[in-house]
């Protein structure tokens, strides 16, 4: 009778902080854009001025920011409806810093985004606004753009990750984008055949809404693509060439055949174990470029977690690694590229392609002591045996500290007869 009691208080509770978050979400609309205003501040015809900015514009003019003339290209008195603004990364990020203290800030970041000539995201996750700004930004951009709706208010919940209202509009913002997404999982196997129908069955157990699913064999010897066969996975179906050659697989037949937006990376031992698993994995991809998982075993060690919650928004930071789930954005695996071909069998290959991504700005540091981003949300380990061989091992890290300077995107072949090999390998999953 308890739990039944404590039970409707929750759902009342609930109940009752949606309802308040439609009310906010209504007065902010009503407050920032007017009920009467014949145009939204807010648009989707990109880079010409409407009128609600034209006013701005002019009357911060006459208060004396005349940076702001000066940032946006033209002067005041050849500023009309439909001349073009086009605002640079790093003009926006000067428009923030020379803005007037009676400038209003939402007002000027919604200019910002709406004539933003980059992505973004690079300009949300970067510039140090309060988390009530972003959230009421997110609010204006929701039906407008669910992409720029969705950063916005994962930044308001970095800043404030328990605010009942902001952790409402998380969850409801984020559902909207990730069901805009393609979305692909790809899980790698060998002569793992039980494991991997754990895996798959799991995967198609617990994933919500729309996926692509590709399994990448190396040349299993046991009963691995009979099994694929049997219930219609996509597979490749080629020879034994090592973990790093059939991750690239998994990872170019996601990015270049289906183009998905977000790529997940399974080892087979690693399976899905509640449902909506992927949600929290896609939202870590979108933020941060590339993230990893957080085996238990590296949690419990002593000093090996340096800081972070272990959520989307606040992953782990930890010193150890492992390559047991992998997400990236399309974006970051575009600019980073594939694992590096030339590592053999076992180790080190993983690590490598993590570290470029944090060389290129991605969540992670190389300060003093290498730390990788990493999450473990909905996920769970049954640590299968690996084929590790010591001294393959060695010969990989000695290749790692070999190429470190390298360039930082690198595709899954060294040469030509390689790069025809590989492809050839894709054709056999297109033609299943």
């Amino acid at each position: 009778m308890k739990k039944k009691l404590q039970q409707k208080h929750l759902q009342k509770r609930a109940v009752a902080t949606k309802q308040q978050v439609q009310r906010y979400v209504k007065a902010i609309r009503n407050k920032v854009t007017g009920q009467n205003q014949p145009q939204s501040l807010v648009k989707t015809n990109r880079f010409c001025l409407t009128n609600i900015e034209l006013a701005f514009t002019q009357r911060e003019i006459e208060k004396g920011n005349k940076k702001l003339e000066k940032l946006i290209g033209f002067k005041s008195n050849e500023l009309n409806s439909d001349r073009e603004v086009r605002v640079s990364l790093d003009a926006a990020k000067a428009l923030i810093a020379n803005s007037l203290p009676s400038t209003d800030i939402t007002t000027l970041v919604t200019f910002i985004l709406n004539h933003a000539d980059f992505p973004v995201s690079q300009f949300i996750m970067n510039v140090d606004l309060s988390p009530e700004v972003f959230r009421d930004l997110a609010i204006l951009f929701r039906k407008v753009s669910k992409g720029t709706s969705f950063y916005l208010i994962a930044r308001a919940k970095m800043i404030r990750p328990n605010g009942p209202i902001i952790s409402n509009l998380f969850d409801s913002i984020a559902d909207e984008y990730i069901a805009t997404l393609n979305v692909g999982i790809g899980v790698i196997t060998y002569n793992r055949k039980d494991h991997l129908a754990k895996t798959v069955e799991a995967i198609k157990a617990f994933t919500t809404g729309d996926y692509q699913l590709v399994v990448a064999d190396d040349g299993s010897k046991d009963d691995t693509v009979e099994w694929c066969k049997q219930n219609n996975v996509p597979h490749t179906y080629c020879a034994n060439k090592g973990v790093v050659r059939n991750k690239n697989r998994a990872l170019y037949y996601l990015n270049e055949v289906k183009k998905v937006d977000v790529l997940i990376l399974l080892e087979d031992d690693c399976r899905p174990n509640k449902e909506n698993w992927q949600k929290e994995w896609v939202i870590a991809a979108l933020l941060w470029g590339h993230i990893n998982y957080a085996h238990k075993r590296i949690i419990k060690k002593e000093d090996a977690v340096v800081s972070g919650t272990g959520s989307s928004t606040l992953p782990y930071l930890c010193r150890l690694v492992t390559g047991q789930c992998t997400a990236c954005s399309k974006d970051a695996m575009d600019n980073i590229g594939y694992l590096d071909p030339r590592f053999s069998g076992y180790g080190a290959g993983h690590v490598e392609w993590t570290e470029r991504f944090i060389r290129q700005g991605y969540n992670g540091s190389t300060e003093k002591h290498w730390v990788y981003p990493a999450i473990n949300t909905g996920l769970n380990s049954d640590d299968a045996p690996t084929f590790k061989n010591p001294e393959q091992l060695e010969k990989n890290r000695a290749l790692k500290k070999k190429i470190s300077k390298d360039a930082h995107k690198r595709e899954p072949w060294v040469n030509t007869d390689e790069e025809n090999e590989f492809l050839e390998e894709i054709e056999s999953i297109k033609d299943q």
